[in-house]
């Protein structure tokens, strides 16, 4: 028995149809049924009214604005601030105020640079301002008018000032001047060694050192501190800032005030001869 090729089956019309079918595409009603080609349905262009921008994306039109513009490497123009590189720096024109930001300019820049005209640092002085001598020539906090020269000495005098008085019942004074190497008189009893307690005197009125001479004497001298009613010796009205020396038994007054100031010292008795009578008491 010899083998045979199956034949091949023969196709329904039912077949071909639901083939044909799925192939097939939807004709179009004006063609003449030979081009089955269809045309897709186009999207309608929205209105400008219809196509809204967001707020966001909106760009403000620069056309009219008078800022220049520069071609970007992107091929996208982009503003260009104004800034003029003005050699002299006297401004960007940007709203940055005076300075070009980049060096040179005077005023308030962004940019740190060197003013045109550099003023040269003060330099350091280190010589004497004089504020600790003045603390030092101070007396409870009050500044002296006067220094001490530097040949003030104490004396080896024992010198007295007495105070005699015009005024009904007031008895003589006596002071010792001679523990010190000066004496300030006047009417600041805070800083004063001899108060004279009158309207016309200074508070700072004069004073009264012990110098050392040049024969080795240590003798008294007076200054009027540029008093406004002066110093007097024996009614004679001495220079200001300047020392006149004093001798036993001069009297001394100070302004209009009546009070009379008489050096002596304790020597000054010796020469007087003194009867023994008068040494005796009215009882004896």
């Amino acid at each position: 028995m010899t083998w045979r090729p199956p034949r091949p089956r023969a196709k329904t019309k039912d077949k071909e149809e639901k083939k044909v079918s799925r192939k097939a595409k939807p004709q179009d009603l004006d063609s003449d049924g030979s081009d089955l080609q269809l045309e897709r349905p186009k999207k309608e262009a929205k209105s400008e009214k219809d196509q809204k921008v967001p707020p966001k994306a909106q760009k403000k039109d620069d056309s009219d604005s008078d800022v220049p513009r520069r071609p970007a490497p992107g091929g996208f123009d982009r503003l260009e601030p104004s800034r003029s590189r003005d050699p002299k720096g006297k401004g960007d024109g940007f709203g940055f105020g005076k300075g070009d930001g980049f060096g040179k300019g005077t005023g308030k820049g962004k940019g740190k640079g060197k003013e045109e005209n550099d003023q040269p640092k003060e330099q350091p002085n280190f010589e004497p301002s004089g504020l600790l001598a003045l603390e030092d020539n101070a007396k409870n906090g009050i500044p002296l008018k006067f220094t001490v020269p530097a040949e003030a000495r104490r004396p080896a005098t024992k010198w007295r000032l007495y105070v005699f008085s015009k005024q009904n019942g007031e008895k003589p004074k006596m002071i010792h001047i001679y523990k010190n190497v000066g004496y300030l008189f006047g009417k600041d009893r805070r800083i004063v060694d001899v108060p004279t307690d009158h309207p016309t005197c200074s508070k700072q009125h004069a004073v009264l050192h012990y110098r050392q001479t040049s024969t080795g004497l240590v003798k008294p001298y007076i200054m009027d501190l540029e008093s406004v009613n002066g110093t007097f010796v024996n009614g004679s009205r001495i220079d200001a800032a300047r020392y006149v020396e004093l001798r036993e038994k001069d009297v001394l007054k100070f302004g209009m005030s009546s009070r009379e100031f008489v050096l002596l010292h304790g020597g000054s008795a010796n020469h007087v001869a003194i009867d023994a009578k008068d040494l005796k008491s009215d009882s004896e």
